[in-house]
């Protein structure tokens, strides 16, 4: 961008004037173009009906065509079981399972303590239940992807513009990083033993993207490095005095096991940026990214007023705020 501008100094005695006109000149221009239908360059028009398209929740990748990627057994494991879990009808099943369980201890044929089977004994099982069943999506999610993938380095969902740690290496834009709200299990403290269920936002960096082909359909899912929020020593913790989220880069939740999570749906991705740290080496402010491309952030001019609408706990005040600034009672 810095290159840009320095081609739009004419005048060296003002520099800062030639950028301003020529900038403005630019934005006038585009303006312009929106409303000429029959324009040599209509390609701006046409990139920001896409950007702004209505179809774009469902997620579309920026690099069209991808590359061919064959998933390792692990990766294939981790991603099946994740994708099958987010399933709206795989709660009912997994109740079922669970009932199955009992009864066979119950009966003294199993003898394995529930807490320790293996979440995979779920999915032979599930696959026998439906044998008979007529082919629907949830029985494609149980029967698994083909190995045969496809990865993509940038994808925009959600309002965001995701892309792969590896591929903005050598850039200076940062759109790797991701953020996830879950419910998960936490300790009180080292000493406490019970373990208390609670919403938890997870923050990471996207290494892959890639589309699962379960024949029927398609299904984009983000491959991870997860901080370890749990850890706050070394991990993650919250300033007490500014709220702000520090996160430590070097220090990753494992992946190398097919019970880790390190897949997530695209769709349940949202974007933070991170800031370094100066006073510590390996730590980072997160920064959660405003969302963009998208008709709901482009009806609101003032950002202040989306970022209302998007936080529902802050919106009443924030509203009451700005309309009280436009002399509105």
């Amino acid at each position: 961008m810095m290159k840009t501008y320095k081609w739009y100094v004419g005048n060296q005695k003002f520099p800062e004037e030639c950028i301003t006109e020529q900038y403005l000149n630019e934005e006038a221009m585009r303006y312009c173009m929106e409303y000429i239908p029959s324009s040599k360059r209509e390609i701006h028009n046409k990139k920001q009906r896409d950007a702004l398209n209505d179809k774009s929740e469902c997620g579309y990748p920026i690099d069209k065509n991808g590359k061919h990627y064959t998933l390792p057994s692990l990766q294939y494991q981790q991603a099946r079981k994740w994708v099958l879990r987010k399933s709206i009808e795989n709660a009912n099943w997994e109740s079922k399972y669970e009932t199955y369980i009992q009864s066979f201890k119950s009966k003294g044929k199993n003898r394995r303590d529930a807490s320790t089977k293996k979440e995979m004994d779920y999915i032979p099982w599930l696959r026998k239940q439906l044998e008979k069943e007529e082919m629907s999506r949830f029985k494609r999610l149980a029967d698994g992807p083909s190995f045969s993938a496809k990865s993509y380095n940038s994808f925009s969902i959600n309002g965001y513009v995701f892309s792969t740690y590896d591929s903005e290496v050598n850039m200076t834009t940062q759109n790797s990083g991701v953020s996830m709200k879950a419910f998960t299990n936490f300790r009180a403290s080292a000493k406490d033993k019970n373990l208390v269920e609670d919403e938890a936002t997870y923050y990471g960096v996207v290494k892959q993207i890639l589309e699962l082909d379960y024949h029927d359909f398609k299904e984009i899912v983000f491959f991870c490095d997860w901080v370890r929020i749990e850890d706050k020593r070394n991990g993650c913790y919250v300033d007490p005095d500014t709220n702000l989220v520090f996160v430590s880069l070097e220090r990753w939740k494992r992946n190398s096991n097919e019970d880790d999570d390190p897949f997530i749906l695209a769709s349940e991705a949202a974007q933070v940026f991170y800031c370094k740290d100066l006073s510590r080496d390996s730590w980072h402010v997160v920064l959660h990214a405003p969302k963009r491309l998208n008709h709901d952030v482009d009806t609101y001019e003032d950002a202040l007023v989306f970022e209302a609408m998007e936080n529902l706990d802050g919106s009443t005040a924030l509203m009451g705020d700005v309309m009280e600034d436009d002399g509105v009672s």
